[in-house]
């Protein structure tokens, strides 16, 4: 399921739990701020990941530099992606 779906979705589980009733405006900010927060998850996820792959294949770098760069390739489309949203 795509970030924007995800952050629909939680947007109006917590507006429905809220009892809220928002404009679009506001509706739309709540959407960008989940949006924001699940960036940032995925770039601290995509960190730990790099790192743990470096520590993993200490005895091989090359192949520890090829996944670190194929999960840093992945988190620059996604970010470019959830950019274009806005």
């Amino acid at each position: 399921m795509p970030i924007q779906n995800r952050a629909e979705k939680a947007a109006q589980a917590v507006l429905a739990a809220l009892a809220a009733q928002p404009d679009a405006a506001t509706a739309r900010k709540v959407k960008a701020i989940i949006e924001d927060v699940m960036a940032e998850t995925y770039r601290d996820a995509a960190e730990r990941c790099k790192t743990a792959a470096v520590g993993c294949c200490s005895g091989d770098k090359d192949l520890a530099h090829k996944i670190a760069d194929e999960i840093e390739r992945r988190k620059i489309a996604l970010i470019a992606n959830l950019s274009s949203l806005r």
